[in-house]
């Protein structure tokens, strides 16, 4: 993510603030049951112990997951899960800045749209092809020597 200036950070954080605030008291769970959470680039990083079983075994319409971004709360099953999978959820923290509190209801429509086509609802998402598409680029990117 490129730097933005204070109060424009501060008014996408405010924009995409009522989603993250619904889910971090998973942070406080997640520590009281084995696992913790630290903020990372600035965003709530929460990984282990009853969430991370949770998000193990399965979330409702995604079913089993590595880790789920909500606004600019990131879930996962372990650290070294949030570590492979922290520019994929990244992408999504900035699909949360763009679209706000709509994009639950954004991604949810497209998953839709694209199932009722025959496709599936998770990875012919288009926000789901973004993120992997640009993981896919910093993975490669990663290997070169300047």
């Amino acid at each position: 993510m490129r730097k933005r200036p204070f109060w424009l950070q501060l008014l996408v954080y405010l924009w995409v603030s009522p989603v993250t605030l619904l889910c971090l008291p998973l942070a406080l769970l997640a520590k009281w049951t084995g696992g913790g959470y630290a903020i990372h680039s600035g965003v709530v990083e929460i990984w282990g112990g009853w969430v991370g079983q949770r998000l193990d075994s399965g979330i409702p319409i995604l079913g089993a997951v590595n880790a789920v971004t909500v606004g600019h709360l990131v879930a996962g099953i372990s650290q070294l899960h949030l570590d492979s999978s922290r520019v994929h959820e990244r992408v999504h923290v900035e699909q949360f800045e763009r679209w706000g509190v709509l994009f639950p209801l954004v991604y949810l429509l497209a998953g839709w749209r694209v199932h009722r086509r025959g496709g599936s609802f998770y990875w012919d998402n288009p926000y789901e092809i973004e993120a992997r598409a640009r993981a896919a680029v910093a993975k490669v990117g990663q290997g070169r020597v300047c």
